[in-house]
């Protein structure tokens, strides 16, 4: 992963409060690239996204094929300063693709689910093929943490149950 990329989080939500005023403020974000193969090259989805955000953050739709190369262009930027990226996927499937074509990835977060105190197995919030797909991305060196805001501190037991 690009040490341009700030952050690597799933959330079906894409972009909320959340994400777009809590994360982006504490990544400082200049860039919020959204991963999604349903949504990739819908220019008007795009633009409404964009207008969720400051006008100091670009926001870009790319597919899991789309993000490699996005991401060797970037490795090419010797000018880190001004970048600072927030990497969106809707499903975990995106992370999934996207790692199997070779994107980097070290670490991903997903939001709490409702509560936290509420926190059930993860085979409640996750089908069968999403908990397939987690658990080979961790026999891979991906790990998986809850965290919703910045201010919540990283929660990896979770998801570390559920290896292998």
């Amino acid at each position: 992963m690009s040490g341009k990329v700030k952050l690597v989080r799933v959330d079906n939500r894409l972009l909320h409060a959340t994400v777009a005023l809590n994360w982006s403020r504490f990544v400082n974000a200049s860039q919020i690239i959204i991963v999604d193969e349903k949504s990739k090259g819908d220019l008007f989805f795009e633009q409404v996204l964009q207008l969720s955000l400051p006008s100091t953050i670009n926001v870009k739709i790319l597919s899991a094929d789309q993000l490699l190369a996005f991401h060797q262009e970037l490795e090419k930027d010797t000018d880190t300063r001004k970048i600072n990226i927030i990497l969106l996927f809707k499903k975990i499937s995106d992370v999934y693709s996207a790692y199997q074509n070779g994107y980097p990835l070290r670490e991903v977060q997903v939001p709490y689910p409702a509560s936290r105190f509420l926190i059930k197995k993860l085979d409640y919030y996750y089908d069968d093929k999403d908990l397939q797909k987690i658990r080979e991305l961790q026999k891979n060196g991906i790990r998986f943490y809850y965290q919703t805001t910045p201010m919540d501190a990283k929660e990896y037991s979770i998801f570390e149950q559920i290896r292998i």
